[in-house]
């Protein structure tokens, strides 16, 4: 289990020289139509926190999703991350990501690699999308990586304390204001006093370009429309421009890329648990713009887990009491069953197919519905 390090203690972990240097592409020029996503300034978080409330409130029940800025997580730190992302995809030979392939399928789990081709897009259109998974609570011990990451997984586990310190517990303490609940309830429920820690991913994924013929198979998209499966959602900003919000207008719109913002977003538990009251908002992705579409689209995200067990029932606040609704009729699925059952479902499972997005549907109920079955 991973232990949050001293403030300070992440600057003492050793950094090994990379092989692979990685240079952020320059932002598109073209023309687009971008998402109005509110934005949460960190450094207001002492002096100012009502306004940041009233932001997270604002963006969380209209979009789901906000940008983060001032979290104090240095620049070097966040290029050393997408230098180590392609290290992961570049730097491991092929047999040997075989060798650490995730075990969707078999466990509902993404640790080690999700190679491509494993999903279908759209008519008969497989995936170019890979992304190799650190568990929070399975790092260790360092043999169970790739030989080429081995000597950056002390570097990772710092990071990933650094984010949940820095950005997830600062964030989830202004939600539990939006929902009404006592200051800390999230996080504890991400993290207990007696140091039990949620099973957070830390992600590195690169999509590789589609040819013209599949972009026009898949009317562009990458990656199909989905909400995320876990608690709350944090993606480092890059500058590739293919990630689009639905909006509350159901409209379309591209996230737009801000240099060392982060890009939250609710998941499904959380959005369950606060009764519908937070908004876990459809995405996906598509080719970037004319001037992007050659290259390859490299992601580092944080994908926050509360501890398993934990029933997603209502939360306990006469808000969520008074002004949410009942997700669950029947069977209430816990924490964990839910996340292995979207991992072995999604992009396999049955999907109603619509124009702009699908449906997935777990043991014959979508997605987001009423029920739930764990015998998937």
């Amino acid at each position: 289990m991973l232990v949050q390090p001293p403030e300070d203690a992440s600057a003492r972990i050793p950094r090994p020289p990379l092989s692979l240097g990685w240079q952020a592409p320059p932002p598109t020029k073209e023309v687009l139509e971008w998402a109005d996503i509110l934005t949460v300034d960190l450094s207001l978080y002492d002096s100012d926190r009502k306004a940041l409330i009233d932001t997270v409130a604002t963006a969380l029940q209209r979009d789901g999703f906000f940008y983060v800025v001032n979290h104090e997580i240095s620049e070097e730190k966040l290029n050393r991350q997408f230098a180590i992302g392609q290290l992961a995809f570049d730097g491991v030979p092929r047999q040997e990501k075989e060798k650490h392939r995730a075990l969707i399928a078999e466990q509902g789990s993404f640790m080690g690699y999700k190679l491509q081709n494993y999903w279908e897009i759209k008519n008969g259109v497989r995936d170019r999308i890979e992304h190799y998974n650190f568990y929070q609570n399975h790092i260790d011990p360092v043999t169970r990586h790739p030989n080429t990451l081995q000597p950056f997984v002390e570097e990772v586990k710092a990071f990933l304390a650094e984010i949940r310190d820095k950005a997830l517990r600062r964030v989830s303490i202004l939600i539990d204001s939006v929902l009404g609940l006592e200051e800390g309830y999230l996080w504890r429920l991400h993290e207990t006093d007696a140091g039990q820690v949620g099973d957070d991913m830390l992600r590195y994924m690169i999509y590789d370009p589609l040819t013209a013929d599949e972009s026009q198979l898949t009317n562009n998209v990458m990656l199909n429309g989905h909400t995320d499966f876990n608690s709350l959602s944090t993606l480092i900003s890059q500058p590739i421009s293919a990630l689009q919000v639905l909006m509350p207008d159901n409209v379309w719109r591209y996230v737009k890329h801000k240099d060392q913002a982060f890009v939250i977003n609710i998941g499904d538990q959380l959005s369950f648990m606060s009764g519908g009251i937070l908004k876990g908002t459809m995405h996906r992705v598509v080719c970037p713009p004319k001037d992007q579409i050659h290259l390859r689209r490299l992601g580092v995200f944080h994908f926050a887990h509360f501890l398993d067990g934990i029933p997603l029932e209502l939360l306990p606040s006469k808000k969520v009491q008074e002004e949410g609704h009942k997700i669950f009729e029947g069977k209430v699925p816990t924490t964990d069953e839910w996340e292995r059952s979207r991992v072995k479902s999604y992009g396999t499972g049955q999907f109603i197919k619509g124009d702009e997005y699908d449906i997935e549907v777990i043991a014959g109920l979508q997605v987001c519905s009423l029920s739930f079955d764990d015998t998937v």
